[in-house]
């Protein structure tokens, strides 16, 4: 789940443009009037509102996102049980292409359907809701789902409120503080991993662990020479929102969101993101990145990867899985790597948690959205949670024991592993309402392969360095009269940023020359991009984020009682045993 320093595309913009084109009345900073429609109300008797109604209804389930697909629907186990459970047909569409054009068309055609799931990042989200295009959930859940007001999670579902105090969406994949307790890490979302035979090799040659630049760029050259067919450091993919390796490296040079006063910094003015800059740049300059990195596509940087040939990986784990997991059946493991920046400092990391990846809407075009909202309560119930991630009790899992805390796959579900007969259950396939924290909290241990340990391990020993970035990701005014053209521009800039800029810095002839390349990308985005203005209005976001958290400062150092994690060396590596849970 990839999380950028500010995540806005164009194509989003120009799907959020389209909205003026619709047919509702709207005033910028307004809010039109939803009426809702006029079904018997469900009282808030104590018992979950999706058992009071269970009669057969269809609707159509709109997912902004080409990779949903769900093929066994209606022949798997878990999509009859929620029919069972609901009596919904669910009807999904998902675009071709993910690049929003059929949601556009359908916006500005007025053909909406009656549930869409978008991209929490992207900005039509506030305003289809501002245009009258969504029901407010809140009103939704008191007329007739009071059992999923009930057992919400309050701090992510207010993180979404827009200016009129209502929230439309629900996110999936949303981390509430109801499930992390005091102490808890969770998993950073990106890391920098190391091929672990060449690394102890790298150690022993070096007589260091290369946790600071000089020693890892010295361990990288020791590899090149040795291996010839070696890939020294495998970068992710440049696009026109830049370059995620650049963005977890910088974390690890401690580029900061926020200042000592607790006021806004745009990381990429800051000198922090320069010294990254200029250290990828001595990597390149000294033959440790290939000319052809950049411009490989999402596969050709997986098959690099699968070919166990990568020394050192600065992509996002989770988007590689699979070239990991091909290097790891050739017997090649990767691990984690600390690296610390020029000052000696310890990283900080951007935890996974984050506010949610997909965000699910009832539009005001559903005709029973009395019903659609019941068939979210089921699904964020935990029984729904359950059903969708694990199955049926007793078929597919069954509780540890009698305290009915733990559960475990049972021995017909992993014969079905064993066989590759497992889509007949349906499992994972709907993850559009999906509380990742509890499901972590509950998934069975039984059964799990060793090279399913091995990913979740690749990261998880860094979780001491990850920190909670969720106020990083800004809460906008959208009724600001200057919210279009400050979006528009801020997108503007990072594209001329990636596309004509961050290449330059990094390939420079010398650092005085990446260092001007990179003036002069910044002077660019100041003329033509509203720089200024942007960072103004980010700085205004930015409150409001602290506002809805709670909180007075959010970047780690600033927060009293901030002290660095206290950890062993690189080299061991005994974290590698077999459990995921602590």
């Amino acid at each position: 789940m990839k999380q950028s320093i500010k995540k806005v595309t164009l194509t989003g913009l120009l799907s959020f443009l389209l909205l003026s084109c619709g047919p509702a009345p709207y005033k910028p900073g307004e809010f039109v009037e939803v009426t809702l429609p006029d079904f018997p109300i469900t009282e808030d008797n104590g018992q979950d509102s999706w058992t009071q109604d269970n009669e057969e209804f269809e609707f159509t389930w709109f997912v902004n996102d080409s990779t949903f697909t769900w093929s066994t629907y209606g022949n798997d186990v878990v999509s009859r049980v929620i029919k069972e459970k609901t009596g919904a047909t669910i009807h999904f569409v998902s675009p071709v292409l993910d690049d929003n054009a059929q949601l556009s068309n359908m916006i500005s055609g007025n053909r909406l359907p009656d549930v869409i799931s978008v991209q929490c990042w992207y900005q039509q989200c506030s305003q289809l809701a501002m245009q009258g295009y969504l029901y407010p959930l809140n009103d939704l859940m008191d007329k007739w789902a009071p059992s999923l007001k009930n057992r919400l999670q309050e701090d992510v579902f207010s993180w979404f409120s827009l200016g009129n105090d209502k929230t439309y969406g629900f996110p999936n994949f949303a981390y509430s503080n109801q499930y992390v307790k005091s102490g808890d890490k969770m998993e950073p979302n990106g890391g920098i991993l190391v091929r672990e035979d060449w690394y102890k090799e790298a150690v022993k040659a070096i007589g260091s662990d290369m946790t600071t630049p000089a020693s890892f760029i010295e361990g990288c050259q020791y590899i090149q020479k040795k291996y010839n067919k070696s890939i020294p450091i495998q970068l992710d993919v440049f696009d026109a929102e830049g370059n995620d390796s650049i963005k977890w490296l910088s974390q690890y040079f401690n580029t900061p969101f926020e200042d000592e006063n607790g006021n806004y910094v745009y990381n990429l003015t800051h000198e922090k993101y320069l010294e990254t800059l200029t250290f990828v740049n001595e990597c390149y300059n000294k033959g440790l990145i290939a000319d052809e990195g950049f411009s490989l596509n999402t596969a050709q940087v997986r098959t690099k990867i699968a070919s166990g040939n990568v020394f050192v990986s600065m992509v996002t784990p989770q988007d590689y899985q699979q070239g990991f997991i091909a290097a790891y059946n050739s017997n090649v493991r990767y691990v984690p790597l600390i690296l610390r920046n020029y000052e000696n400092e310890d990283p900080i990391l951007q935890d996974i948690r984050g506010m949610g990846y997909l965000y699910t809407m009832v539009t005001t075009k559903a005709k029973r959205p009395d019903k659609i909202i019941k068939v979210l309560d089921y699904l964020y119930s935990e029984e729904g949670q359950r059903l969708v991630a694990f199955g049926l009790e007793n078929e597919t899992w069954k509780y540890k024991d009698d305290t009915k805390t733990e559960i475990e796959w049972t021995d017909t579900y992993l014969d079905a592993v064993k066989n590759d007969d497992t889509s007949k259950y349906g499992l994972y396939q709907m993850t559009l309402m999906m509380n990742l924290a509890y499901i972590n909290k509950i998934k069975p241990l039984n059964g799990r392969k060793d090279v399913d340990i091995y990913i979740d391990n690749l990261k998880r020993p860094i979780s001491p360095y990850a920190y909670d970035y969720t106020a990083s990701f800004l809460k906008d005014d959208t009724s600001a009269t200057n919210y279009n053209q400050i979006q528009v521009n801020e997108a503007k800039g990072i594209q001329r940023w990636s596309n004509s800029y961050l290449t330059k810095v990094i390939r420079a002839a010398n650092k005085d020359q990446a260092t001007n390349y990179y003036n002069q990308g910044i002077a660019y985005m100041k003329k033509n991009c509203m720089l200024d203005e942007v960072i103004a209005f980010n700085t205004q976001s930015y409150i409001r984020a602290k506002e809805a958290l709670g909180i007075q400062f959010a970047w780690p150092k600033n927060i009293e009682g901030y002290t660095a994690p206290v950890t062993g060396p690189n080299g061991d590596f005994s974290y590698w045993r077999g459990a995921v849970h602590e």
